[in-house]
């Protein structure tokens, strides 16, 4: 009988231990599938982390074919000046670096369109700033600028005709820059024609 009991005793002892044996295999499978698992999840986080938005690849798209258009974009057509007895300089002079006062609107005008500026200069030849005045005071082609010297005692007249500056030289009468009805009813001095694709002068006649 002790024999029986000894080896039944022996047998729950080596199961036992075998289920404990076991039990702790499993928990370590299931510790290193958890540990890879979490890896495997780590990876994918990273990698979404180094995704590009989709905004900034348009992004990137748009400013690389700015850039493309930038370089396959032709250079600006220098335009050779002209030569001949009649052109007699060139109109490159800054009419923003004169002191004037100006006027966007003239009494008496019906058309709307006329403007004017009155300067006091002297050595000032109204067609060599004739076309930085189209640039800086034309709102368009319609546009009819007078300049006024006050020290020269000139009236001048720039207009635009066919895509040509158009600039005529008349005395200055007193108070004209008031009313439009007034301008240039001095006497005619001279015109000039002012390229605006390169800022050739032309003189066109010369005082009567």
């Amino acid at each position: 009988m002790k024999k029986q009991h000894i080896i039944i005793i022996a047998v729950i002892v080596v199961f036992w231990i075998g289920h404990g044996i076991i039990a702790s295999n499993n928990r370590q499978t299931e510790n290193t599938t958890t540990e890879n698992q979490t890896d495997v999840r780590g990876g994918t986080a990273e990698l979404e982390k180094t995704e590009v938005p989709e905004s900034e690849k348009q992004e990137e798209t748009t400013e690389q074919k700015e850039t493309t258009e930038a370089i396959t974009e032709e250079p600006t057509e220098i335009v050779e000046h002209r030569t001949g007895d009649n052109i007699v300089g060139i109109s490159d002079k800054d009419i923003t670096t004169i002191y004037s006062t100006k006027y966007d609107t003239v009494r008496n005008d019906v058309t709307g369109n006329w403007k004017c500026i009155v300067i006091a200069e002297n050595n000032f030849n109204v067609e060599d700033y004739a076309l930085s005045c189209y640039k800086n005071y034309f709102d368009s082609d319609k546009t009819i600028l007078a300049v006024e010297n006050l020290t020269t005692k000139t009236s001048t007249s720039i207009s635009v005709v066919s895509g040509l500056l158009y600039v005529s030289v008349y005395e200055y009468t007193k108070g004209e820059e008031h009313d439009a009805k007034a301008m240039f009813g001095g006497t005619h001095l001279v015109d000039y024609i002012v390229y605006t694709d390169n800022g050739d002068i032309e003189k066109v006649t010369d005082s009567e």
